[in-house]
């Protein structure tokens, strides 16, 4: 490690610990310890896969406090939230989903409900924000134990985390706050399955398990080359069925992969969260980008590959299931932050031949 890596390291622990000793001394100002807990309100905003991470946390905390009125508040402002996932009865007492427009007037109905606890699912969020939401927790929503708030993302400096600091990945980061707090458990992803209305999934399976491809994803850089999904989808042979896993936005991209395939199926848009769930329990394995249906997939249990696009520091996305296979390329034009990108270099030097190696791998185990 050279000098320049060193002084970049003491950087980014001196600005992480500072951060830190700051929300631990303004947390001992505002809050007192929790003790007997009757109701409970839980924080956490975000869309897909903000929301499947961290249902092992949430799930968590039901098993630490099994009778408390335990409710969840989330902004989301747009695509899929916990209203969608299906989550198992008796997780959640009540769910407040509200975009920003809302958030003033949610809290307000909050401010009566006289909450024992307040849970941060910790965001990747500024000393700033995070300061501005516990004065907001303690003196507006008048709770008087709370804890969750973290060191948030350090934007500067990846290369440099990437390599030399071990990143956990969202849900340990999240279950390791919970344990600072005294609260243990066992990870489960408390999410409901259901077979998929029409029947062409159940025939598919009837002879052989399909492998699938989840080539949705919201920014461009996370985005891998279609002409690389479709010469995949050659290389696996027409043997193998193979569906297309996606939102309505990626309709066009699925007809262009079936144009040029055929031995894939489009799924795309068409599917609930639990019957996702439970395509992806009956699936030979998937290659997913970086998206939502990534962590359901990892969830489900399913053999993963995930393609990982390296304009942020990717690693605290990464699957937690110990048998995936993560490929990413870290190139000299790495963490720029970009949502857009002119040749998305870094995705489009996965090649279909290495991601077939790995299929060949996972099926092999």
């Amino acid at each position: 490690m050279n000098l320049g890596s060193q002084i970049s390291l003491l950087y980014i622990r001196a600005v992480r610990q500072t951060r830190l000793f700051l929300i631990a001394v303004i947390s001992n100002l505002l809050f007192k310890k929790h003790t007997r807990c009757v109701k409970i309100l839980i924080n956490r905003d975000g869309a897909f896969g903000d929301s499947i991470v961290a249902l092992p946390a949430i799930n968590i905390i039901r098993q630490n406090f099994p009778t408390a009125q335990i409710d969840l508040l989330s902004i989301n402002n747009g695509g899929v939230s916990f209203k969608d996932l299906g989550l198992d009865e008796g997780l959640i007492d009540n769910l407040y989903v509200v975009n920003k427009i809302g958030r003033g007037k949610i809290l307000k109905s909050l401010k009566q409900s006289n909450y024992d606890l307040f849970i941060q699912i910790p965001q990747n969020i500024g000393i700033y924000k995070s300061i501005r939401n516990m004065l907001l927790v303690r003196f507006y929503l008048n709770i008087k134990s709370a804890f969750g708030w973290d060191s948030g993302r350090i934007k500067s400096h990846m290369r440099y985390q990437k390599i030399f600091q071990k990143t956990p990945t969202e849900t340990q980061r999240f279950i390791n706050a919970l344990q600072k707090n005294g609260i243990h458990g066992d990870i489960q992803y408390p999410l409901r399955s259901q077979e998929p209305k029409h029947g062409l999934f159940e025939e598919i399976i009837a002879t052989h398990k399909p492998i699938v491809f989840l080539i949705g994803g919201k920014l461009q850089p996370k985005k891998w080359p279609l002409e690389h999904w479709v010469s995949l989808a050659t290389l696996i042979g027409p043997q193998q069925k193979i569906l297309l896993i996606g939102g309505k936005d990626e309709i066009s991209e699925a007809k262009f992969i079936l144009s040029k395939t055929t031995n894939t199926i489009n799924f795309c848009g068409e599917l609930t969260i639990p019957e996702l769930n439970h395509v992806f329990k009956n699936a030979a394995l998937a290659i997913s980008l970086d998206t939502g249906a990534m962590h359901l997939c990892d969830a489900a249990g399913t053999k993963l590959i995930a393609l990982f696009s390296t304009r942020d520091l990717s690693n605290k996305w990464y699957p937690n299931n110990k048998s995936s296979i993560v490929i990413e390329k870290v190139l000299a034009c790495s963490f720029c932050l970009k949502t857009k990108c002119s040749n998305n270099i870094c995705m489009s030097n996965i090649t279909p031949e290495e991601v077939y190696i790995s299929i060949n791998k996972l099926l092999t185990n």
